[in-house]
């Protein structure tokens, strides 16, 4: 009987382990780990999605250490995998010689991007622009670039909360987007989306205080549903009785100012990482200082619970 499945599915949870807020595994630590645990895996880790993401995990992972030998060693277990095969050899090379490139093997980049220039001649110049400017350097007969930048329009603003840098125990800004009628994030704000930030900024403990003490009553319901076992939910979704205890857990990734309006203020969604569900997060749906809903992190730009929400009350 095959053990891949187990053994992928181990890789997983010691990547979210490694991922935690307060997790203190090293980066060494977490290679060998996997390396000494995809060795011990059979062939069928081969045919397994995840095992193709931790591939690409391992061969980034060597790519930012500039170690080009296990980086290869990784590419080549790429090839091994069945979903290597849905590509055609000119999307294989290109990736290879990307990663040679970024590992600062230019040589061995070249040599792979001409591969898939004889193959594909257009391919690689609709890819990353670092790939494309190296290769055409080196062709006989250079393509003329368009060298023109296209401005894009700022939609990202950033704001320090010096109350949640605090309890979260993090430095730096935070990023928050402005959302339009249709949810879609637009450049320019509107007088009462400003005075929803302002309200921010002004009651950041208690609209935070709020959340989290929201979040505090559901938790053992979280807790029965997530159902970890003993051994990770020390780390993942531990005991917690007041909400100070999310401190260590949650860390705030941004938030956005909706177009929905009630008593001349918007409609704000956070979200934040969360151990006990990576992939989907946790956000928040609030209005000034009161939670609307509680879910995962795409809940933070639903505008369709604020509209609900403001029509209801």
């Amino acid at each position: 009987m095959s053990n891949a499945e187990t053994i992928i599915e181990e890789i997983g949870l010691y990547l979210e382990k490694s991922s935690l807020k307060k997790s203190n595994i090293t980066k060494e630590e977490l290679i060998t780990f996997i390396e000494n645990k995809w060795k011990e895996a059979d062939d069928e880790k081969y045919n397994i999605h995840q095992g193709c993401i931790y591939i690409g995990r391992m061969t980034n992972e060597y790519i930012w250490a500039k170690d080009f030998d296990n980086m290869m060693r990784w590419l080549a277990e790429d090839e091994k995998h069945i979903s290597s095969k849905k590509h055609e050899a000119y999307i294989r090379n290109y990736y290879k010689g990307q990663c040679c490139l970024e590992c600062g093997n230019e040589e061995k980049a070249l040599e792979y991007f001409h591969l898939s220039y004889a193959d594909n001649p257009d391919y690689i110049f609709e890819r990353a622009p670092f790939c494309y400017e190296f290769f055409n350097r080196h062709l006989e007969n250079p393509r003329e670039l368009n060298s023109e930048i296209d401005d894009e329009p700022e939609t990202d603003y950033y704001i320090e909360l010096d109350y949640w840098k605090a309890f979260f125990k993090e430095e730096g800004e935070l990023c928050y987007h402005f959302l339009d009628d249709e949810g879609e994030i637009m450049e320019d704000s509107s007088e009462l989306q400003e005075k929803g930030i302002s309200y921010l900024e002004d009651h950041q403990e208690e609209i935070l205080h709020t959340m989290l003490g929201e979040l505090l009553k559901i938790y053992p319901d979280l807790q029965k549903a997530y159902d970890y076992t003993e051994e990770y939910k020390k780390d993942c979704m531990p005991d917690i009785k007041t909400i100070k205890g999310f401190s260590g857990l949650l860390s705030p990734t941004i938030f956005y100012v909706t177009s929905v309006i009630k008593d001349d203020y918007p409609y704000i969604g956070f979200s934040f990482n969360c151990p006990w569900d990576i992939e989907h997060d946790l956000g928040f749906m609030v209005h000034k200082d009161r939670v609307v809903e509680i879910g995962d992190a795409a809940l933070a730009f639903d505008t369709f619970i604020a509209q609900n929400d403001a029509q209801l009350r």
